[in-house]
């Protein structure tokens, strides 16, 4: 089940507010040890500790995960995978019997009771006010969140309105450094002292009425600085207000 995308952070009675795992997406068969990414693809080479896990018969949903600093950290994740845990928030089915058509907060109950006392795999929590949530794991640099409607079904393989994400973008101002109208991107590059370093490429679709978008400074959205590039950028906007040696990189610190 996947979740829709929302503007803005939203509190309602209707949902319950998860913080927003940043990981691998994957489902876990308990019986034999599948680990199976978003598009089948088996994890458990990646992460084989998994295979040591005693738990009785069940899928569950959820996200791999490495904490570093006390949040989830994609690129620590990346390098450390003996580090993962299984961050669960969803039970599909329990000792044979499907629970997908069970009320969101009944599977919820079920997975916690299921998976307590386990080291490797832990439980979601949820929250009741979306707003203050977001507002706080905005400000410790996690993710987001994910609204999850109250007593909705799990409706595996499908994008559903029942979830809505609202990711914790941050945005840079950051210069052209080259352009590829052939791949379709922008290199882009922040000021360390009088040194322009590249940060990353973000597309260039935006520019199609720009005749020449180099040296040029624009506004780029994007969830995190992996120290190497930015991860998940889009472009905001052009702006004509700024200079290129105002774009320092200190703004990523």
């Amino acid at each position: 089940m996947l979740a829709e995308k929302a503007s803005s952070p939203f509190s309602s009675n209707d949902y319950i507010y998860e913080p927003k795992w940043d990981g691998y997406r994957a489902l876990f068969y308990t019986k034999d040890h599948r680990l199976l990414s978003r598009n089948g693809k088996s994890l458990l080479d990646q992460f084989p500790h998994f295979a040591k896990i005693d738990l009785k018969e069940a899928v569950l949903d959820g996200e791999l995960v490495a904490l570093q600093e006390g949040h989830p950290n994609f690129t620590f994740l990346r390098h450390n995978p003996h580090k993962a845990v299984f961050m669960a928030f969803d039970l599909l089915s329990f000792a044979g019997q499907d629970y997908c058509a069970l009320p969101l907060e009944t599977r919820r109950n079920n997975l916690q009771e299921l998976i307590q006392g386990q080291n490797l795999i832990g439980f979601s929590p949820d929250y009741q006010d979306g707003i203050k949530l977001f507002n706080a794991l905005s400000k410790a640099n996690w993710e987001g969140v994910i609204a999850k409607r109250k007593g909705s079904p799990y409706k595996p393989g499908k994008r559903s309105s029942d979830w809505l994400k609202i990711v914790a973008y941050k945005e840079v101002d950051a210069v052209v450094m080259d352009w590829s109208p052939v791949k379709n991107t922008l290199l882009l590059g922040l000021y360390k002292d009088d040194l322009l370093l590249p940060i990353g490429h973000v597309p260039s679709s935006e520019f199609e009425k720009v005749a020449n978008p180099l040296n040029k400074v624009v506004t780029v959205r994007f969830r995190e600085f992996t120290g190497q590039a930015l991860r998940h950028p889009s472009h905001v906007r052009l702006r004509t207000d700024k200079l290129p040696k105002e774009c320092m990189y200190d703004q990523l610190l």
